[in-house]
């Protein structure tokens, strides 16, 4: 008897060593098992829409921690430049990445396009100074803000933009402020410090500017679309862990989200 009773806990302790294991591993909890963190740079645009892609990855990965820097591509490419610190780039810009890519900075086998950020004019709501077109921003009395041209992705396109339809000495004259991130913009805007900006359309339904500005769509003959790409970083401690969430971000999942957020896919 003694040893049946014996027999029968040793069962019971390798059934409970298994369930561990099962446990440690994700099979059970319905994620993977890998343990780490992952600091992800990411542009200062996307910390709406970055909230909602790590909760999701998260619901896979649950042991892997994501740190998320925010800022403008132009300070985040910097920090991969004089801290070499980052596991996950994600710029606003491809622009960012190519320097990346051209300084040995990324994986070049890991660089993906997610998205695109598609420029848009934003006015004040009801569009009193009569804002149509890129060449109303240099009308007279017409204040406008802008990123700064070596800065923010924001701040180059604009001035690609302007360069572009050769607008850029007439807009110039009417720039009352210039910021280091898009975000900043929008702010300006709403608390009506400028009459007109240019800014990413996703974030046109954020609610920061709900019932205070109105949209002008830029036409895409005089536009400059950017495409938003992913990469992990050849200095990553964790290159296992960074692979799994830049690959998410351009995942068919991700991009649902991204697509929910007003980019366009």
């Amino acid at each position: 008897m003694a040893n049946k009773n014996i027999i029968g806990i040793g069962i019971i302790i390798i059934i409970a060593v298994a369930i561990v294991g099962l446990y440690a591993s994700g099979s059970l909890s319905g994620g993977s098992g890998e343990e780490g963190t992952v600091y992800l740079l990411a542009g200062a645009g996307f910390s709406k829409v970055g909230p909602e892609l790590i909760k999701e990855f998260n619901k896979k990965y649950p042991n892997i921690k994501v740190e998320v820097k925010y800022a403008g591509s132009g300070d985040l490419f910097a920090i991969l430049e004089t801290q070499k610190k980052g596991d996950v780039f994600m710029p606003a810009d491809y622009k960012y990445m190519e320097d990346a890519i051209n300084n040995s900075y990324i994986e070049n086998n890991t660089v993906t396009n997610i998205t695109k950020n598609v420029p848009v004019i934003i006015v004040e709501k009801g569009n009193p100074k009569g804002i149509k077109t890129l060449a109303d921003l240099s009308k007279s009395g017409v204040k406008v803000g802008l990123g700064e041209a070596t800065g923010p992705a924001i701040g180059k396109t604009q001035a690609k933009i302007l360069e572009k339809n050769n607008l850029t000495d007439n807009v110039t004259k009417n720039v009352v402020v210039t910021s280091t991130t898009v975000n900043q913009l929008l702010t300006y805007m709403v608390t009506g410090q400028l009459d007109a900006t240019i800014i990413w359309e996703d974030m046109t339904s954020w609610k920061e500017g709900d019932g205070k500005i109105d949209v002008v769509k830029i036409p895409k003959e005089q536009n400059i679309i950017s495409d938003i790409p992913t990469g992990v970083t050849t200095f990553a401690e964790d290159k296992d862990a960074a692979t799994k969430l830049s690959d998410f971000l351009s995942s068919d999942e991700g991009k649902t989200i991204w697509k929910k957020w007003g980019f366009e896919i």
